[in-house]
């Protein structure tokens, strides 16, 4: 099929993580409220003192089958997507998690130990780990928990004989490897107070309008499923199953001091890239918690890249080249020298405590260049704006957010992990950034080149519980062939137009979860709707887009006792419209799942079945790409 309707390329999950593929169902506990604070990156808790030795050991073992037919399992693009070029199939891939489904059988094993000595006055400790992967080398990669950094590809590391691959047959694409590694190690006041760390790390506070970290391109194995852009308040039995990671972690140092309510973090590291390629980022945070709703933060980050030159969708490098394809132009350029420093200040507060108002005030600016580029001295600042209120009152809260993100706020291109994750108009949604780059900051309310606002409404605990949502965002500047070559100027899911010929785009978004907890179990519908238009001018049809995304999961779970749920479920993500070619393809999911635990031990037993259906969008591959994807994911946890 063809190319993406995007002129940058994304990791998918974003968002939220950050965590973007991490999505979630009902559970039957209460979920938080939403609040203003919810950029603000959560504290992890932190082990207490304790004399002498101690050892924490984490294992998993994990074992993926997975079998794919149709003749989408092997689409017209897959060798020129294997040599490199720009257009790239939608299948086979999983809609909900954007990752590639490939026939074969993997087994993963792996430990990690933390080793810590408690001085009267100090600890210091040690993370050690151990791995084995084994079989379908993409089963392992994408579809078991996160691979520890030595055996991860995506951190770049080559132990894992990984390539792109569409295979037909097991056996086609199997390897195996394996590692064992010190991690990090950390020293600490016996309070708390101060606390170095070295190694792999993830960070301790921060505000994701100023650095989100790098969201996992695997899924991470569960019994249910959700939109990416879920407003749900948990995956189905989170309360005795949660992912290890939620993204990738950095490799550096790491000092973190605590006096009062004022914490202060700084951090050197090394962000994952791709062989050949390198980033390293400095950065501070200083919050103020008053532990009451009223927190105060400061941050500045300064990232750097080095390496040989590579080729991105962004045209103010070198070489810039505008390339007609049926969906539109595509902008090709060399890019290297990236220098981008982000500051930005949030405060969250009382507006009406007797009310239940609460506020929230975040401003980003950013500074970006390149050597070289097309147009040296065309670079400017960017600036992030956030204004939010919102209301609480008993089980409900309402909420309104104001958002502007210019075009030169946090541009830097950083492409990491693995170049499998497709890059087609079918999974331009719902990320800015597609294939194996990512962006600094976290883009998954908004992205780059776009202002609009939010409301919410939630109702939360009780026997039924609801979210909703509604997000309308605009273009800032149009995107054209002469403002996308100024350096830095970057614009999320739009191909550039002729500057005679430009218009405004504009993004909507619809969300509705619901929730009921009768005696009989949880039940939970998930609907996201996303719609993205930008009108064309007359004798400019290539630059048509109108299109919706509609995604929808129902799912059924149950805790049959304290420690073992069950979950079903179905969902449809379907693509309907136009984005220059007819578009209208969609996949059908049916899971089920067991999770449980056993004191030490737990186990998860996960099987899907996907369908996808639909209209080849490249009129030169007339080939169906239809195709039907099963897997089954047994894992095994021991905590000792």
């Amino acid at each position: 099929m063809a190319l993406a309707a995007v002129a940058v390329v994304f990791l998918p999950d974003s968002a939220g993580a950050a965590a973007k593929h991490v999505p979630a169902t009902a559970t039957p506990t209460p979920s938080p409220s939403p609040t203003p604070s919810e950029g603000a990156s959560p504290e992890p808790s932190r082990s207490p003192h304790v004399r002498g030795f101690r050892a924490v050991t984490d294992v998993y073992l994990t074992f993926v089958d997975q079998t794919t037919a149709g003749p989408g399992a092997v689409p017209p693009e897959a060798p020129g997507f294997i040599a490199g070029l720009p257009l790239a199939p939608n299948t086979p891939y999983d809609l909900f998690s954007s990752a590639p489904q490939i026939p074969g059988v993997a087994g993963v094993t792996q430990a990690a130990s933390t080793l810590t000595y408690g001085f009267a006055r100090y600890d210091i400790g040690l993370t050690v780990g151990v791995g084995y992967a084994t079989g379908s080398v993409t089963n392992a990669a994408y579809w078991t928990e996160n691979l520890l950094p030595p055996l991860n590809p995506h951190l770049g590391f080559a132990a894992l004989p990984y390539r792109i691959a569409f295979s037909t047959h097991p056996g086609q694409e199997d390897g195996s490897a394996a590692r064992a590694s010190v991690l990090s190690g950390s020293a600490a006041t016996a309070d708390g107070n101060v606390r170095l760390r070295a190694g792999w790390l993830d960070l301790t506070q921060g505000d994701r309008f100023v650095f989100a970290p790098p969201a996992l391109t695997s899924v991470n194995p569960a019994i249910a499923y959700a939109p990416a852009e879920s407003l749900s308040s948990g995956l189905a039995g989170s309360d005795i199953w949660t992912p290890y990671a939620t993204a990738l972690p950095l490799h550096g140092v790491d000092v973190e001091a605590k006096q009062g309510v004022a914490s202060l973090e700084l951090t050197n590291a090394a962000l994952p890239s791709l062989p050949g390629e390198s980033a390293r980022l400095t950065m501070a945070s200083l919050v103020l918690d008053h532990g009451e709703g009223t927190r105060l933060s400061a941050q500045i980050l300064h990232a750097v890249t080095g390496g040989a030159a590579f080729t991105t969708t962004v045209p103010y490098g070198l070489d810039p080249q505008f390339v007609l394809y049926p969906q539109g132009v595509l902008p090709t350029s060399l890019l290297s020298g990236q220098r981008q420093t982000i500051a930005g200040l949030r405060a969250a507060f009382h507006i009406a405590p007797a009310l239940g108002i609460s506020g929230v005030a975040e401003l980003g600016r950013s500074w970006y260049d390149a050597a070289p580029v097309v147009h040296p001295g065309t670079e400017s600042p960017g600036d992030y704006y956030h204004l939010g209120a919102d209301r609480v009152v008993g089980r409900t809260t309402l909420s309104l957010d104001a958002y502007r993100m210019e075009p030169q706020y946090a541009p830097m291109i950083l492409p990491y992990g693995i170049p499998e994750n497709q890059w087609s108009a079918a999974f331009a949604w719902p990320g800015q950034w597609l294939k194996s780059n990512y962006q600094l900051i976290d883009n998954s309310v908004l992205g780059v080149n776009r202002q609009g606002y939010r409301v919410r409404y939630f109702v939360d605990g009780g026997p039924f519980e609801m979210h909703l949502e509604y997000t309308d965002l605009h273009q800032i500047d149009p995107e054209t062939t002469l403002t996308s070559t100024l350096a830095g100027f970057v614009d999320g899911y739009y191909l550039p137009q002729l500057p005679d010929a430009a218009t405004f785009g504009q993004q909507k978004r619809y969300g509705f979860w619901a929730a009921w907890h009768p005696a009989i179990g949880d039940f939970a519908l998930d609907i996201v709707d996303d719609t993205l238009y930008r009108p064309y001018a007359p004798g400019h049809l290539e630059d048509q887009v109108s299109y919706e995304v509609p995604q929808a999961v129902a799912t059924y779970s149950r805790h049959l006792t304290s420690n073992i749920v069950f979950a079903t479920g179905i969902g449809r993500y379907a693509m309907k419209g136009a984005f220059s070619e007819p578009l209208d393809f969609a996949e059908r999911l049916f899971f089920a799942g067991i999770e449980v635990r056993a004191g030490v031990s737990s186990t998860l037993l996960s099987f899907r079945r996907t369908a996808f259906a639909g209209i080849t969008t490249f009129p030169a591959s007339p080939a169906s790409p239809n195709f039907t994807g099963t897997a089954l994911i047994v894992e095994q946890r021991l905590h000792l």
